[in-house]
């Protein structure tokens, strides 16, 4: 119950629809968003780190992970992933386990009707890139004391257009 309360989480529900608009806007209004959130899918979200899965008019799909921001952060323009959960008892994070097709970041604008900037990356090209040496991410510790999670990031501007598949800017 207390992660349902958390002021992120809070956040997080609060922004579904928007996210759920700017889908629509990148692949049409016919499709269809599912959240992994019942106990059946937990496997899904704990294994391959799976938030949500698009579905299109044909059946056809695609499953990503989605983080919304706050807009104080919006000026890091930067794309965060998970690295160790807890870098003390060396537990792995979402980096290890991304099973994912797409990975949707986006900060939120100061009303929540939208996010500036927002990026959809094509997360096949981008572990493919990544594991080339054409991207290069750059670790990091949370510093806000709530979260002891350690992350990567790299900015959006860094990112090939080849990795994008939407965005606020030209990759």
């Amino acid at each position: 119950m207390a992660f349902e309360n958390n002021w992120r989480r809070q956040q997080e529900l609060r922004l579904r629809p928007v996210a759920d608009k700017y889908y629509s806007d990148l692949f049409g209004k016919e499709i269809t968003v599912n959240r992994f959130e019942k106990e059946d899918d937990f496997i899904l979200d704990k294994e391959f780190a799976m938030d949500v899965k698009i579905t299109f008019s044909n059946g056809l799909i695609l499953t990503g992970q989605e983080k919304f921001l706050s807009a104080k952060y919006s000026s890091f323009q930067s794309v965060t992933v998970e690295y160790m959960q807890d870098p003390k008892i060396n537990e792995p994070g979402d980096w290890f386990k991304l099973g994912v097709q797409f990975y949707f970041v986006g900060y939120a604008n100061q009303t929540e009707t939208g996010f500036y900037p927002w990026v959809m990356l094509d997360w096949t090209a981008t572990v493919l890139a990544t594991n080339n040496g054409e991207l290069e991410w750059i670790s990091n510790k949370n510093k806000d004391g709530h979260a002891k999670a350690s992350f990567v990031y790299i900015p959006m501007q860094n990112i090939p257009e080849y990795c994008v598949i939407g965005g606020s800017f030209n990759g």
